[in-house]
């Protein structure tokens, strides 16, 4: 369901924005092969052809009318700054849009529809996720510049590498922290009332079950808390638990938290000092440079308003969306399981959506389909395909581009890098060496590690510590209040989950490649986010406090 529902949406919606950013590109090519999603930058023309010498290039983007039309759409797009123009459509309009049809469609009773209005429910909700992915996309593309303009204006004028650069934003993105936050009031009950902490201590499946007959007040505070947050997919896929569906998991952070020391708004005066500390570095830096000092403000006033829409804009346009498509997927599975044409509910996310409204209008047996599907994925799972097909043909030297065209090129290569973590995929750790990674939140810090990878395994984790994943998704950010540090697989240092460490202030390494099979959960691991190196501790070493710094 999942992949031919949504691979064309990504692919249509690359497209697009790539005709008015693309330059000498024509798009971002997804295609599934054995079952693995691949992706690729394809040239214009759609032809893969060797790169040619920079000389040549030069010549041929300016003397070729073709290429000089599109380098030239590309440099006017960046010089007139119509990146920020999605920007700022989703404060003036898509935000309050996303919201207001959630809310309509948060309020169907889905039981009671029948067949044929579940029917034009499912399809309506999954027109609205394919809506809400392409406005995701067009979010986190052409205006992403403005974060590459920070970085880049930073390393010319202040000589600042990256992180440094990134202290400016240190605390502008509040949806990362706001669903753990917003666990306080929960936990503060807990603290108060011995006999909520008792049921939540050994919290199981029938927990909130327990917990409305003893304690209604805080159960009414929980379900207003899930009806908040809770309705997010786990990661991306619509075969996957929501939070709602997994209350075990929210009741057993609270716990947590209320026997921990987080304290969000001791968090954000942190960062909020942090982030005026580098501020104040980069106007000493400037004083008396006024033309330079007026160029960073500018860019710096725009990356302030982009960057909280990097974790703000996954809330509303992806993870909602996906679980509001996941919960009239199963009421359709529901129904076709309770009449015969499939086995188990859950069997639904074998067809496509226009399969399973066909069976709920018509029924017949899909049983069969399901089995063949299910084994290709069996095997799909078992057979990962390769890193990469075919040969790179490299990609146009940015010297042989107009200054505004080349400037949009390197950005673009520049954020594929730092969000995807691409250098990971070369990242091979062999045990009893340190673990090279991405220095993605400054800071160290040793303690306990605990391997999670999937979303189902998040009672594992224990009060203080690190998190090694292979990577998160920002539904992950609930469990950092309670984490010491993080290390992950892949991921870049604009990734969600560096993003989310840095709002709590935890020192994260990311794109280490293979932490997830060096690490042995249990170990006890010491993490240097400023440096980018994960040691493994002997079994024997001293098992004190832990350290952060």
């Amino acid at each position: 369901m999942m992949s031919d529902y949504l691979l064309p949406i990504v692919a249509e919606s690359f497209r697009r924005q790539f005709a008015e950013f693309g330059g000498l590109l024509e798009t971002m090519e997804i295609r599934e092969i054995g079952g693995w999603a691949y992706n690729r930058l394809v040239p214009r023309g759609g032809k893969d052809r060797r790169v040619p010498p920079g000389w040549v290039m030069w010549l041929a983007v300016r003397t070729l009318p073709s290429l000089r039309r599109m380098v030239g759409e590309t440099a006017r797009a960046y010089r007139d700054r119509r990146y920020l123009e999605d920007l700022e459509k989703w404060y003036s309009e898509w935000r309050d849009d996303q919201k207001a049809r959630i809310a309509a469609i948060r309020a169907v009773d889905l039981r009671a529809l029948p067949d044929v209005s579940l029917g034009a429910h499912t399809a309506s909700t999954f027109a609205f996720a394919a809506m809400s992915f392409d406005r995701h996309l067009r979010l986190g593309g052409a205006p992403s510049l403005a974060l590459t303009e920070l970085v880049f204006t930073c390393e010319e004028l202040l000589g600042w590498g990256e992180q440094e650069s990134l202290r400016l934003l240190q605390g502008l993105s509040p949806t990362s922290t706001l669903p753990a936050a917003q666990l306080a009031p929960l936990a503060r009950l807990v603290s108060t009332h011995p006999a909520i902490g008792a049921l939540l201590e050994t919290a199981d499946g029938d927990a909130l079950g327990k917990l409305r007959k003893a304690a209604p007040e805080f159960t009414a505070a929980f379900d207003a808390y899930q009806l908040e947050f809770g309705c997010r997919a786990l990661r991306y896929e619509l075969a996957a638990t929501t939070l709602e569906e997994v209350p075990e998991v929210t009741l057993k952070l609270v716990y947590d938290q209320a026997i921990g020391v987080y304290d969000p708004e001791q968090e954000r005066s942190a960062s909020a000092a942090l982030r005026q500390e580098a501020l104040q570095d980069a106007r000493r830096a400037l004083d008396g440079r006024p033309g330079d000092l007026a160029r960073f403000s500018q860019v710096l006033g725009d990356a302030e308003r982009f960057y909280p829409l990097r974790e703000e804009n996954e809330f509303w346009t992806v993870s909602i969306p996906l679980a509001l498509q996941r919960f009239a997927a199963l009421e359709v599975g529901r129904r076709l399981a309770g009449r015969g044409v499939l086995a188990e509910r859950d069997d639904v996310f074998f067809l496509t959506v226009d399969e399973a409204l066909a069976a709920l209008a018509h029924g017949g047996d899909r049983q069969a389909k399901v089995a063949e599907r299910r084994a290709a994925q069996d095997w799909a799972l078992a057979h990962p395909g390769p890193p990469s097909y075919g040969r790179d043909p490299g990609l146009p030297p940015l010297g042989a581009l107009p200054r505004e065209a080349a400037q949009v090129f390197r950005g673009m290569l520049w954020l594929a890098d730092r969000i995807f973590g691409q250098e990971s995929g070369a990242r091979r750790q062999t045990s009893g060496s340190p673990i090279n990674g991405t220095p993605a939140s400054p800071g160290q810090y040793t303690g306990t590690a605990r391997i999670l990878l999937r979303e189902e395994e998040f009672g594992r984790l224990q009060l203080g510590d690190v998190l090694v994943c292979p990577i998160t998704s920002p539904v992950w950010s609930v469990l950092f209040p309670n984490v010491g540090a993080l290390v992950t697989d892949s991921g870049g240092i604009l990734s969600h989950p560096a993003i989310i460490a840095r709002e709590y202030g935890i020192p994260a390494v990311v794109a280490t490649g293979n932490a997830t099979e060096v690490i042995r959960d249990g170990d006890r691991v010491s993490v240097d986010g400023t440096r980018g190196l994960v040691t493994v501790l002997p079994a024997d070493s001293a098992k004190g406090e832990t350290e952060l710094a």
